[in-house]
């Protein structure tokens, strides 16, 4: 489960005389403010003096002070493009009131272009490699809600090689953290990796494992390449990766985008909670895409989803059989098994159960109701058959 979507900024607020001189002061990541006084007309400068090229910072200023007006009005977000230092806004005294003796400077600073334009039409790489489950999709859960509705949180063991959805720029890393809980102490202390994009949109990949990051900031890197591992750190329920891809708005908020997949069908598609997707392989094992019957389960032993399973085609008799599958598409489905003796040719007993929404793994117990024997089971999904397996009761 998401808890949080990240928001990468920068938060200062500063006290200056009204007509200070070239008083600037930067935060830990060089962004920088100052109020600065030529020709009787006091201005405010904000520059990125590190800001890496090709990308965006959009910073949301006000200015607070009694007896104060502004030009622009404050408060108001500004774009920069470069290390420059860029001249925002001016502001001077209201008219028959008196001189103000400090004004403060509060400076929010969000990865992106405040005008991006999100490209609708772009087909995402998923962003990590094999399969993985949606725990939370859009507008669901805690926290994918607001300007993070558009957040999904893939289910993966730490350490699943993450990989860049988009082609873009480095613009933030972090890989500091170790710990991983449901803690608000641990609110902000996910590690992450924020790539800008070419329309100015921001990606962010989150809960990675401590040292897990594989780029830096000004690394260029495109749709498919590999950039860190996954994990369970920061205000987090369990091993997974947020992804979430936005653009800054006014008002220091954000504004997040549902983005197309390409997955498994082939097809560009909206992912949904609830489901599994992986990149496309070519192979379309029984049961397709909803489970995989290469991956069913006959055993005497209870079945564990965590732990691998024996598996053998020879069961005793006289013993609970356990049968369990993968499911990788949210249902209700039905499903049904034939146990066909191959001496008889006929069924000699019949299994259906329902298989709810909301799964990912199945596992039913079956009494022992079949004699020794070699059998034939056939397999049904929503009444299409999708294969069959052999199988052999002991005495």
């Amino acid at each position: 489960m998401m808890i949080r979507s990240f928001a990468a900024f920068i938060l200062f607020i500063w006290f200056f005389p009204l007509f200070a001189d070239n008083n600037q002061n930067c935060d830990k990541k060089n962004i920088c403010s100052s109020i600065e006084t030529e020709n009787d007309e006091t201005s405010v400068y904000l520059q990125a003096k590190n800001l890496i090229p090709g990308t965006h910072i959009t910073i949301y200023t006000a200015i607070e002070g009694s007896n104060i007006e502004t030009e622009p009005q404050s408060p108001i977000s500004f774009v920069l493009t470069d290390s420059d230092k860029k001249k925002v806004l001016t502001f001077k005294k209201r008219e028959n009131t008196e001189a103000p003796v400090s004004v403060a400077v509060l400076a929010v600073a969000y990865y992106g272009d405040l005008s991006a334009k999100h490209d609708e039409t772009y087909v995402y790489t998923l962003p990590y490699e094999g399969k993985s489950w949606i725990s939370i999709g859009y507008n669901s859960g805690e926290e994918h809600k607001g300007g993070g509705a558009y957040s999904l949180d893939f289910v993966l063991p730490e350490g699943t090689s993450l990989l860049a959805a988009r082609d873009g720029i480095v613009v933030e890393t972090e890989d500091k953290f170790t710990e991983g809980r449901r803690d608000p102490k641990l609110i902000d202390k996910a590690n992450r990796i924020v790539i800008e994009h070419s329309d100015g949109t921001v990606a962010i990949y989150g809960h990675l494992k401590s040292k897990g990051v594989l780029v830096k900031p000004g690394d260029k890197v495109v749709a498919g390449q590999k950039i860190g591992l996954s994990g369970n750190t920061g205000f987090s329920t369990g091993p997974h990766l947020h992804f979430e891809v936005y653009k800054p708005e006014e008002n220091r908020k954000k504004k997040s985008f549902a983005t197309l997949f390409k997955t498994e069908s082939e097809e560009k598609e909206y992912l949904s909670e609830e489901n599994a997707y992986w990149t496309p392989d070519g192979k379309t094992p029984p049961g397709f895409p909803i489970t995989n019957l290469a991956e069913f389960c006959i055993s005497n032993s209870i079945p564990d989803p965590d732990k691998p399973s024996s598996c053998p085609d020879k069961l005793q008799a006289k013993r609970k059989i356990y049968l369990s599958i993968p499911i990788y598409k949210s249902g209700p489905y039905t499903f049904k098994g034939e146990f066909i003796s191959l001496k008889t040719k006929k069924v000699s007993f019949t299994f259906q159960e329902k298989i709810p929404s909301g799964i990912n793994f199945e596992a039913w117990e079956i009494q022992p109701v079949l004699s020794a024997g070699k059998y034939k089971i056939k397999f049904y999904l929503e009444e299409k058959e999708i294969g069959e397996r052999s199988l052999q009761i002991l005495p």
